[in-house]
């Protein structure tokens, strides 16, 4: 096991890993062990940002990094950021979601589960400390106006939108979807980088934006 390129991610050359003190896997994910250390495998097929990473992500700004996690459903990608980050806000609107996200809380202290609905940043931002990184990962056909709507009321450094293109109109192609997004988010945030990562999520881009 070596440091890979992204900070705080180690690599066996092949796959990724995050450094856990916890010898526990979060969502079924292979662990391995090396002098009493545990390195959980951060899977690209369950996590949209491995995803992208596996196709060489250049913007990777999370080492140490306060963030605001939207769309954290039972916190797969959430529990690997955990492993690397100094504190993670994770919105989620499904209550059954929320139940074994609150579980994974319970066992670390850097997790900060918040059920609530992401298109309201007023709702939740009293718990929120001034994130550096936004990371969105949610289905609803609004997804861009929420992310907007959130990069402007918490003014992080960095974007993370994980465009779900057949959540927003499924008789468009995804590249059209795509188009239209950047030209939308291009008007406020610069576009730093897009990622098309369909090879292990379907219809899905990687979008990094900055203020």
């Amino acid at each position: 096991m070596r440091k890979s390129r992204y900070p705080g991610v180690y690599t066996d050359g092949r796959h990724f890993y995050t450094r856990s003190k916890y010898g526990e896997s979060v969502y079924g994910e292979k662990i391995l062990e090396e002098g009493g250390r545990y390195f959980r495998r951060w899977e690209p097929m369950r996590s949209k940002l491995s995803a992208a990473m596996h196709l060489h992500l250049e913007n990777f700004p999370f080492k140490d990094s306060k963030i605001l996690y939207l769309g954290a459903a039972t916190g797969t990608t959430v529990s690997h950021l955990s492993d690397i980050a100094d504190m993670i806000w994770a919105v989620e609107i499904s209550p059954m979601a929320m139940n074994k996200l609150v579980h994974l809380a319970e066992r670390r202290d850097n997790i900060v589960p918040l059920l609530n609905d992401a298109r309201y940043p007023e709702k939740y931002a009293m718990f929120v400390e001034r994130p550096e990184v936004l990371y969105q990962d949610i289905s609803q056909r609004d997804q861009v106006n929420i992310f907007i709507k959130n990069m402007d009321y918490f003014a992080p450094k960095y974007g993370f939108l994980m465009l779900k293109t057949r959540t927003i109109d499924i008789r468009k192609k995804p590249k059209e979807i795509l188009q239209d997004t950047v030209k939308k988010v291009g008007k406020f945030f610069s576009v730093e980088e897009i990622l098309n990562i369909s090879r292990y999520q379907k219809d899905h881009y990687a979008l990094v934006l900055r203020k």
